[in-house]
């Protein structure tokens, strides 16, 4: 057990882009059995990639490859967690964008014709909920 811990002491480990790698290789894996054989082969470049992030000692070289993976991934996974809110909330709110800043917005339902001000812009119009 020794050993292992000191081959993996200053190791860089996993992070988000590990994890993202390791999903998109077993992913391509299960569609190469299924269908497309070459997947097999881009598979097991990206779960190789994954071992050598996870052993690499070049700590700062990881982290920036992860920080331009997050400045991608960030904007998409926020994209991804409005519709969910706004998908469970349809009852209750209706979603909307300002004419002017397009900015979205929301409001209660079932309050008629309402005078709406963004926020962002000031815009003052007015919207049916």
């Amino acid at each position: 057990m020794q050993k292992l811990q000191r081959f993996l002491y200053g190791r860089y480990g996993t992070d988000s882009l590990n994890l993202a790698l390791l999903i998109s290789g077993v992913v391509l894996s299960l569609l190469g059995s299924l269908f497309f054989r070459p997947f097999y082969f881009l598979a097991d470049l990206l779960l190789i990639y994954v071992l050598f992030r996870s052993f690499s000692r070049n700590i700062p070289a990881r982290q920036r490859e992860n920080q331009a993976f997050l400045k991608l991934w960030t904007p998409i996974k926020s994209w991804f967690r409005f519709q969910k809110q706004k998908l469970s909330q349809r009852k209750i709110y209706k979603y909307f964008r300002c004419p002017s800043c397009k900015q979205q917005l929301r409001a209660p339902r079932g309050k008629g014709k309402i005078q709406v001000t963004c926020q962002k812009c000031h815009h003052v119009f007015v919207k049916k909920t």
